[in-house]
């Protein structure tokens, strides 16, 4: 006697991952996209916070963007140390973010507050 599977077991495994595949796949894709789009907020919060340190190095410079706008480059805040000096990738993407792009600055009743828009990286 032959010991082995039959081409029904075999078909119903098949059928059985294919399945499970269909199931998996798409919940796998939107995990993916989800994260990248975190890792993109973060990376704003990141080019935010590093226009902000940049800022209170030299607060009384800045208190002019009250009545003027203000904004700092990414390349800017590069150059003086806030963000590393390396290739900055959009993680939605993976296109290399453009250093002219800017943070803008705003100034009222006594704080700072800093917005990228992210319509640059379109």
């Amino acid at each position: 006697m032959k010991k082995g599977f039959t081409l029904v077991e075999l078909l119903g495994v098949i059928i059985i991952l294919g399945i499970i595949a269909v199931i998996t796949v798409p919940i796998v894709q939107r995990t993916i996209l989800e994260s990248a789009e975190q890792a993109y907020e973060k990376q704003i919060q990141s080019f935010e916070r590093a226009a902000n340190n940049y800022v209170s190095a030299d607060i009384y410079k800045w208190t002019k963007c009250e009545t003027i706008s203000c904004e700092v480059s990414i390349a800017e805040l590069q150059d003086e140390g806030y963000l590393e000096a390396k290739e900055i990738k959009n993680p939605k993407t993976d296109e290399p973010i453009d250093t002219s792009n800017v943070v803008q600055i705003y100034y009222s009743n006594g704080k700072f507050s800093f917005k990228y828009d992210k319509s640059q990286d379109d």
